[in-house]
């Protein structure tokens, strides 16, 4: 059983990246808008409609990003689609 340290851990090993933080709170940031769109909004959440949210959330983050990460954020947004 791994502990929540030992399990993001884990996943920033997996992920690789040096934004890896922004991109496990940009994936439970677009949970939460499409709980919100539920609720108020009565549009059912979807994986699709999750991943639409995500990925535009994820550009956004590019003009925060300094420039020598854009290549490694394309790439990985890529792989996603």
């Amino acid at each position: 059983n791994l502990s929540i340290l030992e399990a993001f851990q884990d996943l920033k090993d997996k992920l690789n990246k040096p934004f890896f933080m922004e991109i496990i709170i940009l994936g439970s940031w677009a949970i939460w808008i499409s709980r919100n769109n539920k609720i108020f909004e009565h549009i059912n959440p979807s994986f699709e409609g999750w991943k639409f949210i995500y990925l535009e959330e994820l550009k956004l983050l590019r003009y925060r990003m300094k420039k020598k990460h854009h290549p490694n954020e394309e790439s990985w947004k890529e792989s996603m689609l």
